[in-house]
């Protein structure tokens, strides 16, 4: 097999990889600058007018630096737009929560370093993201009987 037939699917797989990215990603999975997608352009559409999903946020949470694909993808499910699953170092979702009522909306933003594990996180807005709810706390009600007195004899 000539050498040229060999590069050229090597080099359209590259360039296809590159076309996922939005921001410049560095080798350490970090950027000076998040570049975001149109929210109103995700590839994970319903037929109501919220496009994205309504996460698990106990999941979203348990997400941190060194995770890889498989990890995430498991988590919180592909991508919410086309960059691809393999090759590409940046995944963009669109999540929905409720809050006091209302329902919100955050892009999260997850690169990835050049072995592909999960380096840096960003919200938009900033800080976006439901707070985690307090801890039920069990309250444990005794009953208080009063005894009787000893009789003395």
């Amino acid at each position: 097999m000539k050498p040229s037939k060999i590069m050229l699917p090597l080099v359209a797989a590259l360039a296809l990889a590159a076309c996922g990215n939005l921001s410049k990603v560095t080798k350490e999975g970090t950027t000076d600058n998040p570049i975001w997608p149109d929210a109103e352009k995700t590839t994970l559409r319903h037929s109501g007018t919220q496009n994205g999903s309504w996460p698990n946020w106990d999941n979203v949470r348990t997400i941190e630096a060194g995770m890889n694909k498989d990890q995430i993808y498991e988590l919180i499910g592909r991508p919410h737009f086309n960059e691809g699953l393999y090759g590409v170092r940046e995944w963009n979702y669109v999540f929905h929560y409720r809050e006091a009522g209302e329902i919100k909306t955050c892009q999260y933003k997850i690169l990835f370093d050049k072995h592909m594990n999960a380096q840096t996180f960003h919200w938009l807005p900033e800080g976006c993201a439901p707070r985690p709810q307090e801890p039920q706390r069990e309250v444990i009600i005794r009953e208080v009987v009063a005894s009787p007195k000893p009789i003395r004899q």
